[in-house]
């Protein structure tokens, strides 16, 4: 039987059998054909689609990266008190090994030190807010690199306190200058999807810069530190001179060609480009036409859709400070020393700064997936917590010897502090980019820089002397009760805006409520970035 069956197989390879045939009109053949010219032109789109959305994406963290090496630049100097005071005011070997004479300060010399950066960056904010406006988001970044430049070479050449003052007025300037300008920027040019990660990672760069400087400090004499300083602000302004220039920015000085150009580049597909330039620009002409030609930056302020936003972003500000947030970061060597702990301080700080460098890293990819509210109300907690029980356990142990435990416990409180508090420090940037309307974004970024930075001055200059009175146990009990005030406010006022278009934000804004619990049902529920089930509005 096999030998059969393999015999019918031979002899039908070579004799023909007779076909089937069936009838099949024309209108079916021509439908099934442009059905399948249909699907093959559909796949062919959605492979394109997905490869230019690609490419869209890689020029916005290009271009995002390109602000990201500037703010590194100008992290540096934030931290660059904690490594300068120690070698100043304590006997140390560097003196010995260098041929220029050290400077020696005191606690009031120090406390200035510490503290005029924050001084001086007000100043940068405020004047950041005109210049993005008029020179554009780009060229002000550009800008920003000359001061900072300055400021090192003067630390480095330094023969005197009141240089080291001025090397430090420099730096905060350019820092304050690239605040408001940065967040803004990146705000502009990310898609809302990609903007919860990339408008929060300037705030890591900040992290790397200050742990950068923190490393430098605990190997090199405070001089080197200076001139290595050098070397990111130098990277950045070339990597910023490639990156496009703001297409809502482009748009509102009438130069159409140049902003259809930098928002094909930063989306990948000129059709999608020139469809939400085509949004951007109807909403730009209601805008106009709604708006009083004599209106003034105050009287835009004033309008509800500003003044909700201004005042949301300044409490949160106030309370962030006084949470402690930027003290750690100027004296952490000190607070560390204030333990009793029986190790090296400086190697202590440079773990302080790679736990907040992490952490923020960590917090900005949490960004994509969990909403903000959620975590600046449990930030707030945990940062609240970790300072109550440390300023407890202090109180405890006032007068008694220091052992091991109260390092370990110092230790996890103090990481744990910094670990939930780093939220805090990243949400005003990620707020400014944010909430602010269109029309007042640039000039309100730099003012509300400023007034922060006046508040951390004030803050960052009485810090030895709030110290001097109620010790460390008390400021920690400080830095609880702010951290507490901050998730209490933000479940009140603090909207969702995950997933949003900077446009919907703006409308929430337009409303008339104030708390976020007596939002309209239209933000009650949408789609969040991913697409998922309905959520509350981002």
């Amino acid at each position: 039987m096999t030998t059969n069956k393999r015999e019918d197989d031979e002899h039908d390879k070579f004799i023909q059998h007779p076909l089937n045939y069936q009838i099949v009109s024309k209108t079916i053949v021509k439908e099934k054909l442009y059905q399948s010219q249909a699907e093959q032109q559909q796949k062919y789109n959605n492979d394109l689609d997905h490869r230019t959305k690609i490419r869209g994406i890689y020029h916005q963290i290009i271009s995002t990266c390109a602000v990201l090496l500037l703010s590194a630049a100008c992290g540096m100097p934030i931290g660059y008190s904690a490594i300068l005071l120690p070698q100043l005011s304590a006997n140390n070997t560097f003196a010995e090994n260098h041929g220029t004479p050290e400077i020696v300060i005191d606690i009031e010399m120090g406390s200035w030190i510490a503290s005029v950066h924050s001084l001086a960056t007000p100043i940068g904010s405020f004047i950041s807010g005109p210049l993005a406006d008029y020179l554009g988001r780009r060229s002000t970044l550009l800008v920003s690199v000359i001061p900072v430049f300055l400021g090192w070479i003067t630390l480095a050449l330094s023969q005197s306190y009141p240089m080291l003052l001025v090397g430090r007025i420099l730096c905060g300037f350019a820092t304050g200058i690239l605040g408001g300008p940065a967040q803004v920027y990146i705000a502009e040019t990310a898609e809302p999807n990609l903007r919860s990660l990339l408008i929060g990672a300037p705030f890591v760069s900040y992290s790397i810069g200050i742990l950068i400087v923190y490393a430098l400090g605990s190997a090199y004499h405070w001089r080197a530190v200076a001139w290595y300083g050098n070397v990111l602000p130098a990277l950045a302004s070339l990597a910023i001179f490639f990156i496009p220039e703001s297409p809502p920015w482009l748009l509102r000085h009438e130069k159409l060609s140049e902003a259809l150009k930098a928002l094909t580049f930063l989306r990948g597909n000129e059709l999608e480009a020139q469809k939400e330039l085509n949004n951007m620009s109807e909403r730009l002409e209601r805008e106009r036409a709604a708006t009083t030609t004599n209106e003034n930056i105050f009287q835009l302020c004033c309008q509800r859709v500003a003044i909700k936003p201004l005042i949301i972003v300044i409490t949160f500000a106030a309370l962030q400070i006084l949470s402690g947030t930027f003290i750690v970061v100027f004296y952490a060597v000190d607070i560390i020393a204030e333990f009793g702990a029986e190790f090296d301080t400086r190697t202590a700080a440079i773990w302080t700064a790679v736990v907040r460098m992490l952490c923020t890293f960590i917090f900005c990819v949490i960004l994509l997936f969990i909403r903000r509210r959620p975590i600046l109300i449990l930030s707030g907690i945990g940062s609240g917590l970790s300072c109550l029980i440390l300023s407890l356990y202090m109180f405890a142990k006032e007068g008694k010897t220091k052992t091991n435990v109260d390092i370990i416990v110092a230790g996890v409180c103090l990481l744990t502090y910094i670990a939930f508090n780093t939220s805090l420090m990243v949400m005003p940037g990620i707020m400014i980019g944010e909430l602010f309307p269109a029309k007042i974004r640039g000039r309100t970024a730099g003012a509300v820089f400023a007034a922060m930075n006046v508040a951390l001055f004030a803050l960052a200059k009485g810090f030895p002397y709030i110290h001097v009175n109620i010790r460390m146990k008390g400021v920690f009990l400080m830095f609880a009760v702010a951290s507490f005030l901050v998730s209490i406010f933000m479940f009140m006022f603090q909207p969702e805006t995950k997933g949003s278009s900077l446009e919907q934000i703006e409308d929430y804004f337009s409303e008339s409520n104030w708390l976020w619990l007596k939002r309209g049902r239209k933000y009650k529920t949408v789609k969040n970035s991913n697409e998922d089930e309905a959520c509350i509005n981002s």
